[in-house]
């Protein structure tokens, strides 16, 4: 299981990037 929570917290750092990318 720790590796699924690794994987969305990976999710969710890309989705903030590219929201930021997006925004700049």
């Amino acid at each position: 299981e720790v590796i699924g929570l690794y994987w969305h917290f990976v999710d969710l750092v890309w989705i903030l990037l590219f929201t930021i990318v997006y925004l700049i």
